[in-house]
């Protein structure tokens, strides 16, 4: 993993701290193409004001309580309506891009794995949101200890 730290910067938004909550506690991963800056925001809702409406290339997360005590982490990339080879290279973009982002992601949240470490081996699912069936799917991509320094 080379994960470069000083190109993330982290924003909890109260009430979410660095340890609560842990049900409902979303994420928004945002980024600048020009100083490669990534933006993660921790909170109980997603920070729809630091999302590009022109390119919708955020990474939303949430974690969910599953009925038996254990949890879930759910990322949201959007494709949306494009033609069909624009919306083929948004998707070839994202799935290039979301290891990385993953990486960026649990490093910002350290604080909150680290203290509960049996969250580490949650299960992380990504919707792809897309007009193309192809494109418009629910993908695994494993556990979050995969993508921890």
């Amino acid at each position: 993993m080379d994960l470069d730290t000083s190109k993330l910067e982290v924003n909890f938004m109260p009430p979410a701290t660095l340890y609560t909550p842990i049900n409902g506690r979303m994420y928004t991963l945002t980024h600048s193409d020009t100083t490669a800056m990534r933006f993660l925001d921790v909170g109980i809702d997603y920070n729809y004001s630091a999302i590009s409406q022109e390119l919708r290339d955020e990474l939303l997360g949430k974690w969910c309580l599953l009925n038996n005590n254990s949890y879930m982490l759910f990322f949201y990339a959007f494709i949306g309506n494009l033609d069909f080879q624009s919306a083929s290279k948004k998707y070839d973009i994202f799935k290039y891009h979301i290891p990385s982002a993953l990486e960026y992601i649990f490093y910002g949240d350290r604080y909150l794995l680290n203290q509960y470490k049996e969250l580490k081996n949650t299960p992380i699912y990504i919707k792809f949101d897309s007009t193309f069936p192809m494109f418009n799917n629910y993908e695994y991509y494993g556990f979050i200890h995969d993508y921890m320094l």
